[in-house]
């Protein structure tokens, strides 16, 4: 045997031992593992037996319909595969079935069962109610979801802007006298910071539809007036001033008129549009009685107190020109030599309407102006009526030849045959009357808006067929309000 046979027998020995040691590591591992195990099992003696999960079931009807502001109640009946097996927190939230730009998901309630006001807006398509129940032993939810469609509540009735803790704020009530407080507020869950300077109801479009523009001394804003959604912003290049505005369409309505401070702004409008940027001020030396006369359908006209005369801008031009006047009429508009202290609307068609004045001269004596479309119609001095020098704010009968008239705390009845007038209201002391109008669906309601301190009131008193106050007092009076700015009539779509 030589060494080449020896070293080959070497190197079989050693392939051997080296699978015989492959071998045998392998058992031991093998070995080792179930060792691990078992022991690892004989230290852990979790029961891994399962429990079954309470299951929940939620019944209700599923499409639900509610009138804006109305309280929505659902008591859904929650049946349990392991009754009083656990306990549960809950959560409605509702959003619209169509994105709405600015509208975000709301959490109405957090309770069981729903006891909440429906603020959001309608809409078509209504909206989706979610409801969520939630275990709080291992976090396991239940769903439920509900349509849930909106109609408006909104009809004829009055709109009031106030200011209340450093807010303008806008109600309504409506002409049953349900109060909405804060519904602008509610609905855009927004606050409107600053002082109220007025609101106004004015067509969209064809009429057939309603807007409200609301002015504060921190920004102005439009809304739908049928449900007080915000719809968009009006621009302007000046600060609303109190007392001192006014805010009306054309007869045509394709131009918005306001008057701040004397001096006259304009927008072209056409289809409501979303966002109004009005002019700079209208150029002209006037300072103008914050009134828009609508009288006639291609011409409106506003009062000059500064060179004491009656002015007007043209359908389709921004541009102020005197009015005609002759000495021949009853007055002449285009130089009255008067002061006009208060205005009042007449009856009014679609293109022409009725305007009374209050207008004073140099001695301060009062006289009572009227215009019927651009006609000189009415001048005559105020007679055997008291305080009618001090009076601020002025209403006229719709139905008969009367006027009411306001001092602080005191309404007048001026019978304008007669020339005389007669006390047929007083106020306590400490309130303040701010704003009187005849409402103009019926001409038969005498509305008056008024302040004690901070805080306002609205009173509503029956007239009868002699243009007098029913049973001598308010048929109704509604608190709650901040201190107003104004108020005006929404009429009926």
């Amino acid at each position: 045997m030589n060494w080449q046979t020896v070293h080959s027998l070497m190197n079989l020995e050693i392939k051997l031992n080296s699978k015989q040691m492959l071998k045998i590591k392998l058992n031991i591992y093998v070995f080792l593992f179930i060792w691990v195990s078992l022991l690892s099992c004989k230290k852990d003696n979790q029961d891994f037996t399962y429990a079954k999960i309470n299951e929940l079931q939620i019944n209700a009807d599923s499409v639900l319909s509610i009138n804006q502001f109305d309280t929505l109640k659902i008591n859904p009946q929650i049946l349990q595969s392991k009754p009083g097996a656990g306990k549960f927190t809950y959560q409605w939230k509702i959003y619209p079935d169509q994105i709405v730009a600015g509208f975000t998901p709301m959490i109405i309630s957090t309770d069981e069962s729903l006891n909440a006001v429906i603020s959001v807006p309608p809409l078509l398509g209504g909206y989706h109610l979610e409801y969520k129940v939630t275990s709080t032993d291992n976090g396991v939810a239940a769903f439920k979801m509900f349509t849930v469609n909106v109609t408006s509540v909104f009809s004829d009735g009055w709109v009031i802007s106030s200011s209340k803790d450093g807010n303008a704020e806008l109600s309504f009530v409506r002409s049953d006298y349900r109060v909405f407080y804060t519904p602008a507020m509610s609905v855009n869950q927004t606050v409107y910071s600053g002082h109220a300077i007025g609101t106004y109801v004015y067509p969209i479009s064809d009429g057939t539809q309603l807007g409200i523009g609301f002015f504060t001394d921190k920004g102005n804003y439009r809304f739908s007036a049928n449900d007080f959604l915000q719809t968009g912003t009006s621009v302007t290049s000046f600060t609303p001033a109190k007392d001192k505005f006014t805010f009306s369409l054309s007869k045509f309505k394709t131009e918005e008129y306001v008057i701040n401070d004397g001096s006259l702004y304009a927008a072209s409008i056409f289809d409501g549009p979303l966002n109004v940027t009005y002019t700079e001020r209208l150029s002209g030396d006037y300072y103008f009685f914050p009134k828009v006369i609508t009288s006639t359908l291609f011409n409106t006209y506003f009062y000059d107190n500064k060179n004491k005369r009656f002015m007007s801008v043209a359908f389709g031009g921004f541009y102020i020109t005197p009015a005609f006047g002759s000495s021949s009429t009853a007055f002449n508009m285009g130089n009255t030599d008067m002061l006009m202290v208060g205005a009042m609307d007449g009856p009014q068609t679609s293109s022409s309407g009725v305007y009374y004045f209050v207008m004073e001269n140099s001695n301060g004596e009062r006289y009572l102006y009227s215009l019927s479309g651009a006609q000189p119609g009415l001048n005559q001095k105020i007679l055997n009526s008291p305080e009618i020098e001090s009076a601020h704010s002025f209403a006229s009968s719709l139905l008969l030849r009367q006027m009411y008239y306001a001092t602080d705390n005191k309404i007048y009845q001026y019978d304008i045959l007669a020339n005389s007038s007669t006390l047929i209201y007083t106020f306590p002391a400490g309130t303040s009357i701010k704003q009187i109008e005849v409402q103009p669906d019926n001409g038969k309601t005498l509305v008056v808006a008024a302040n004690a301190g901070s805080t306002g009131q609205v009173y509503f008193f029956n007239l009868d067929n002699l243009g007098n106050i029913s049973n001598n007092t308010y048929s109704q009076m509604i608190d709650g309000f901040g201190e107003i700015a104004n108020i005006a009539y929404r009429k009926r779509n």
